[in-house]
């Protein structure tokens, strides 16, 4: 059952161009939270936004999210001074299995490596490797590099600039890895679409299991509106596909039941 909670914010650090990291009290979030799942937080623009969990402390009872500034409720957000309220939802939507899950490789870009970045963290305390891949422009888009590093087992950054990393995209540090690297390895992948379609495609191409976090344009989080429905395909053989809803079935979904 979602639950609505009143929420205060603790602290928060710019990490790069336009990329802030909110922490906010909430024991229940933070206790409950898995990587992968997401939270709607309200501002005064009508509907409340949603934000992939970056990081959570149990002990202090916080949870952190990862804020890019792109409209006028991001910006709002962005602005709040420390200990201003906010009604939050959440944890919403599936998150990441790690059941049978032997090693990782993890492949972020844009704002989905804030909710990979949790996927670091909670696979380091079960002991399941995790190869860290990150994709970002330039030096100056570059964010959670160093803490990534200290989570991951392996991490390649690339840029499109060239200017920090491996020159290219998350494909072309993909094509770095080792053969053991690759052995029996689950991919989790959140990003921009065009750039999980094509790690997709990579991972089936080498018989690996993927799991992608598909990002949608929410309104209610909770299934009920239907804004952020997605097609995958059809179980029944008299369908080409049907639709799920990436709040409430999703976010994370199997790579090979998505419709591109």
């Amino acid at each position: 059952m979602e639950k609505e909670y009143s929420i205060s914010l603790l602290s928060k650090k710019t990490l790069a161009k336009e990329n802030v990291m909110m922490t906010f009290q909430c024991q229940e979030i933070a206790k409950r939270a898995m990587p992968g799942q997401f939270v709607n937080i309200s501002c005064d623009h009508f509907l409340k936004r949603p934000f992939g969990i970056c990081e959570v402390d149990v002990v202090n009872g916080t949870f952190s999210i990862g804020v890019r500034l792109v409209g006028d409720g991001t910006r709002e957000i962005t602005q709040a001074e420390i200990g201003d309220v906010f009604d939050v939802l959440g944890p919403l939507g599936n998150g990441f299995s790690f059941e049978g899950v032997k090693k990782i490789i993890a492949v972020g870009g844009g704002t989905g490596i804030y909710p990979l970045y949790f996927v670091l963290a909670y696979a380091k305390r079960l002991g399941i490797p995790v190869t860290c891949i990150n994709g970002f422009r330039s030096r100056e888009d570059a964010f959670l590099t160093e803490e990534c590093k200290k989570l991951a087992t392996r991490a390649l950054f690339s840029t499109d600039s060239g200017d920090y990393g491996i020159k290219g995209n998350v494909m072309d540090a993909l094509a770095q890895l080792s053969e053991d690297e690759l052995s029996e390895a689950t991919v989790f992948v959140v990003g921009p679409e065009i750039m999980m379609k094509k790690v997709s495609v990579w991972a089936m191409e080498r018989s690996l299991s993927c799991k992608v976090s598909q990002e949608r344009k929410m309104a209610c989080g909770i299934g009920i509106c239907l804004v952020c429905t997605c097609k995958v395909k059809a179980r029944d053989e008299s369908a080409e596909f049907h639709h799920v809803r990436c709040c409430k079935e999703g976010p994370v979904m199997d790579a090979k039941e998505v419709i591109w």
